[in-house]
């Protein structure tokens, strides 16, 4: 089987390509330890079996970023990968010297390449005429022109592959004329032994690239290098320049030669920026999109999170009708069953998410996103591109820390995530509903006219963006030390979405998040179950639930909501003497300064599992009356249950609210972090940051408004 590798500058559609030939064959993984996709596939051509390895998009081989390390390793094989026979790079033309530069360092490995000359019909409407032979001479290599997303010129690419794969020599590009300064580097550099082993380009990669990176991959190496360059006295940002300007000095007389741009009025692309990235209109027309979005991912997926949530309680009363009553069948309903519902009801969020994500992707138009609002996320140590994460987050922050892989830099990408839970999800909505129609349902307007529970609603949103940004603003200057990466964004032209690109790459991420995060939800589920459930403790005999239903005549209303009462009666019991209910107990002299008691704190055990959790538990805990058989009267009487039997004072709520607006009680959002890091490390760090913090603000809360005469 020949191994074929593509790479290319992004947006230069090269995904595009390698879906092209490889259809529905392709397979996606990540790097190791790092969360890139790495998409391969196989394609039959003729006899033979092609292996095609899609390289992420890297505007050069000098590791900067993880895709640019990523893509040198992966060419050299420093993962296994077998040597390739060839490798397409994809270039546009109307970049051509810019897109040429990266072809010039793949050819430097030793590799034989073959040039993709994708969106011609592009370069075409652009005014740019291209002498495609000349290049073709003056490359020494195979130059193919396509159209990739219309399939025009892949015959022509795979004849040329395959010629290249017969005769490696055919793929060969005429070497660039170094100047003194980079063979004198490149001798100081032989001195070290894993450099001398390498060829000749693979060793300048060694001189061009950073000591961090170079330690991230062996520790110390990079130094070595650095050490031997000053041994023979040479200043190592003169020689990253020299090489540079040396490809360059060969490449621009090249381009300038081939290429023929005829004057063309303003295309659409510039017409629409100069709207799009207006200060003033681009923004306004941000906010609409964003508002889109927003109301998209939060309202629109409402009807399939019900029939969800509709298939769930119908499986488990399926489930519950084929078993006896035993362990089995409770571990089946409330453990595994909880848990995989638990993981589908994020999907249709997840899916409306990436759809929208991907079609302003593919339109072109997330670029200008990021540029916009660059300014005001620079302000708190984070670039642009970390808006349409936190965004996201508002609806759930799952969607939203897996939004985070678009971000470069691996400081802000993780800095985004961290902070990501601090956006007001979804879930704590319900949670915000009971206890502000609890303790602030009866208060005076404000001003007259304004409600004061849709102002606290207010204040908890915006507490957690201002916490957001004033953390990120700590770590960057703390655990993730350094400048933010500058903004460097090409803008892509505006295109018309393409269907089968779009759901691609929704259903991949879709399908990463059900296999490799759903498995970690269900298992966390189970345990939390597990802790409700046990051990098991019988209501006693006299408790007056149980006289209510032995003194109630059979078969009359009264006797029916006895037994839901008993019903209800058995669960708080079985609640309060389980391993939670003990937990709750136990924490409660550590939360009792926030204003909470144990009841309290066994809901918070609960909502660990997912924020909303806190309703049920607490239902659960308080007393949930018979009659309440809507979702509206549940909450009601959930809310006066609160007051009832809690004691819950406004005072109390605000703390409870505020601690909830922070705290970290998602297991799928740590589920999430603990892929994306590929480590426990951050999600612990995240789990202890973030309820610290929670603990803090609820605490200043509650001694604070009692200091002041609140209760």
């Amino acid at each position: 089987m020949a191994e074929i590798a593509l790479a290319g500058n992004p947006n230069t559609g090269k995904t595009t390509l390698f879906n092209q030939l490889t259809g529905l064959s392709a397979h996606v993984g990540n790097y190791p330890g790092i969360t890139v996709d790495r998409r391969t596939g196989t394609r039959e051509v003729g006899n033979q079996s092609w292996h095609l390895h899609d390289l992420p998009g890297t505007y050069s081989l000098v590791a900067s970023s993880p895709e640019e390390q990523i893509a040198h390793h992966v060419l050299t094989g420093q993962y296994g990968d077998a040597a390739f026979d060839a490798v397409i790079v994809v270039i546009d033309p109307m970049n051509l010297a810019r897109n040429l530069f990266l072809l010039l360092q793949v050819a430097e490995l030793g590799l034989p390449v073959v040039a993709a000359l994708n969106m011609m019909d592009a370069a075409k409407e652009g005014g740019l005429s291209l002498e495609v032979d000349d290049l073709h001479h003056a490359l020494g290599c195979p130059v193919v022109p396509m159209v990739a997303r219309r399939g025009d010129g892949v015959a022509a690419l795979e004849a040329a592959v395959a010629s290249v794969i017969a005769d490696p020599s055919r793929g060969q590009v005429r070497q660039t004329a170094w100047p003194a300064i980079v063979d004198r580097a490149l001798k100081a550099a032989q001195s070290i032994p894993e450099v001398q082993a390498r060829a000749d380009g693979d060793a300048r990669w060694y001189l061009a690239t950073r000591p961090v990176v170079l330690n991230a991959e062996r520790a110390g190496l990079g130094d070595e290098v650095q050490t031997a360059l000053a041994d023979a006295n040479i200043d190592v940002s003169e020689l990253r320049r020299a090489m540079v300007h040396a490809r360059y000095a060969w490449l621009d007389p090249l381009v300038e030669r081939v290429t023929t741009r005829s004057p063309r009025p303003p295309s659409w692309t510039t017409r629409i920026d100069r709207f799009a990235l207006h200060p003033v209109a681009g923004t306004a027309l941000f906010l609409l999109v964003m508002g889109v979005l927003f109301q998209a991912v939060f309202a629109w997926s409402d009807p399939a999170i019900d029939a969800i949530d509709g298939g769930a309680s119908a499986a488990s009363a399926w489930i519950a009708s084929l078993l006896p009553a035993g362990l089995l069948k409770d571990v089946l309903i409330d453990g595994v069953l909880a848990g995989v519902a638990g993981t589908l009801v994020f999907v249709p969020q997840i899916t409306v998410l990436f759809l929208g994500i991907s079609l302003l992707e593919d339109t072109g138009y997330l670029a200008r996103t990021a540029f916009l609002i660059d300014r005001i996320m620079r302000m708190a140590g984070l670039p642009g591109k970390s808006f349409v994460p936190l965004l996201s987050s508002f609806a759930c922050n799952v969607p939203g820390v897996m939004a985070a892989r678009t971000i470069a830099s691996p400081a802000d990408r993780m800095v985004t995530m961290l902070i990501a839970p601090l956006m007001t999800c979804s879930a704590r909505l319900p949670v915000y509903a009971v206890v502000i129609a609890a303790v602030f349902a009866h208060s005076e307007p404000v001003f007259g006219f304004l409600s004061l529970g849709g102002l606290i609603l207010t204040g908890l949103y915006l507490l957690g963006v201002v916490v957001a940004l004033l953390v990120a603003f700590v770590l960057r200057r703390t655990v993730f030390q350094g400048e933010s990466a500058p903004l460097l964004l090409e803008m892509p032209p505006y295109r018309r979405p393409r269907t089968g690109n779009v759901l691609r790459v929704v259903w991949r991420r879709l399908r990463h998040f059900l296999v490799e995060t759903g498995s970690v939800i269900v298992a966390l589920t189970v345990v939390l179950w597990a802790l409700m459930t046990f051990p098991h403790s019988e209501l006693p005999t006299d408790h007056p639930a149980q006289v209510a239903v032995t003194t109630t005549q059979a078969e009359t209303p009264a006797r029916k909501t006895a037994e839901a009462r008993l019903d209800h009666a058995k669960q708080r019991h079985q609640l309060e003497h389980s391993i939670a209910g003990r937990m709750g107990k136990t924490i409660e002299p550590a939360i009792a300064p926030l204003g909470f008691d144990w009841r309290i704190g066994i809901g918070l055990i609960g909502s660990f599992a997912a924020r909303e959790v806190l309703i049920p538990v607490m239902g659960q805990v308080y007393g949930r009356g018979a009659e309440a058989e809507d979702e509206d009267a549940f909450n009601t009487a959930v809310g006066d249950s609160l007051v009832r039997f809690s004691g819950m004072t406004p005072l109390v709520g605000l703390s409870l609210m505020v601690f909830f607006a922070i705290a970290m009680q998602c297991m799928s959002t740590i589920a999430v972090l603990q892929r994306e890091t590929a480590s426990w490390r951050w999600p612990i760090f995240a789990v202890v940051y973030l309820n610290t913090l929670a603990y803090l603000l609820s605490l200043a809360v509650y001694q604070g408004g009692q200091a002041l005469g609140y209760t």
